[in-house]
């Protein structure tokens, strides 16, 4: 599976890139990532829409615990989807409307806290989540 994450910033700092490489690689075992930064959504529409899966990040109350984020997880992959759209920072409205041409896609929302946190921020969160994720799947005990 390959995850394709948007930040709706342009320039990460470089705590931000050292951190977000660090889980790249760890991810590494399990999935590709790919990290797109600025306000561009036009990588979204590219490919075949019904083997892609799109997750638009939002602010409120997490919407899973560790386990069933890891559950989440498997089902995207049970459910034969080669590549996940994740947008971070990117209102939900503007995510929809780059989507507007593809009305087969598949899109869901996920909040991961409801502190109001930086698009980067955010985005070294959700990397840090799907780490997580992938070893409660693996039975590996990061998650406790």
């Amino acid at each position: 599976m390959h995850y394709h994450i948007y930040c709706n910033q342009n320039n990460l700092e470089a705590n931000y890139r050292n951190a977000i490489a660090e889980f790249t690689k760890r991810l590494s075992a399990y999935c590709d990532v790919t990290l797109h930064t600025g306000q561009e959504l036009s990588l979204l529409s590219s490919g075949n829409p019904v083997r892609q899966h799109f997750l638009c990040v939002v602010p409120g109350v997490s919407s899973y615990s560790s386990p069933e984020f890891a559950e989440y997880i498997d089902r995207l992959q049970q459910s034969r989807r080669s590549s996940i759209h994740i947008t971070v920072g990117f209102p939900k409205a503007m995510v929809e409307n780059a989507l507007a041409s593809f009305p087969e896609c598949s899109f869901d929302t996920l909040s991961l806290t409801r502190l109001s946190l930086s698009p980067a921020s955010l985005t070294l969160l959700l990397y840090e989540q799907l780490y997580r994720g992938y070893t409660i799947l693996q039975g590996k005990t990061y998650h406790k």
